[in-house]
């Protein structure tokens, strides 16, 4: 058997990364595989020792069984650690998920929120449901602070494509959380058959679109 987990937004520290390294050695062959989304598997676990493997995981916050919005949402560095970024990431995309769970509880398809700290692709804002990437916004009285500007209906796969910008939004980097959850909330309002996020947003006129994105 193999057992994947979500780290937090794809952060995950020293003392964690040797715990998983001695439970894939106690349970497993010692082999570890790291995934394009930001996950970590364990291979080679014997049925008898999932659920053994899955308990110790969980103790140390490795959700082997994560809600959707912690499965589906990753982040680039961001401003903490890159000289290249202009919005932090790492917390907020951190902050973002808890809150959704908590906010959408019933919310269980996989949705892909991805958090990026500038027009760089690291965390592939183009290709997510949700693309966020990190942008210098003004306040009115002319303090510069990180936001984020929105690109919608992105995948690889399937029907691959590049999301759609949100044409005139850009949100303010401690807003985040009250936009997400609202376009969330419009789309499960409003999907109309559509079998997940993506296809509903591609089935949208550039005006549907404009209006489904508009900030509350």
């Amino acid at each position: 058997m193999y057992i994947g987990f979500a780290p937090r937004a794809g952060r995950i520290s020293g003392h964690q990364l040797r715990r998983v390294a001695d439970l894939a050695e106690k349970f497993g062959d010692s082999r570890i595989r790291l995934t394009t989304q930001q996950k970590m598997v364990v291979c080679d676990i014997r049925p008898a020792d999932v659920d053994p493997i899955v308990s110790e995981l969980h103790a140390e916050d490795l959700r082997v069984e994560a809600s959707a919005f912690r499965r589906g949402t990753m982040a680039c560095t961001g401003i903490e650690f890159c000289k290249l970024a202009l919005a932090e990431t790492k917390m907020r995309a951190q902050w973002l998920y808890r809150e959704l769970e908590e906010r959408l509880p019933d919310f269980n398809e996989d949705i892909r929120i991805n958090v990026n700290g500038c027009p760089n692709s690291c965390a592939r804002f183009q290709v997510a449901d949700i693309g966020l990437m990190g942008a210098v916004m003004s306040r009115g009285d002319g303090t510069k602070v990180d936001g984020f500007l929105v690109y919608l209906g992105g995948r690889i796969g399937e029907g691959l494509t590049f999301g759609r910008k949100a044409k005139s939004v850009r949100v303010y980097g401690e807003e985040l959380v009250p936009y997400v959850e609202t376009l969330l909330r419009r789309y499960m309002q409003s999907r109309n058959g559509h079998r997940n996020f993506s296809d509903y947003v591609n089935s949208l006129s550039d005006e549907a679109l404009t209006a489904f994105a508009a900030q509350p």
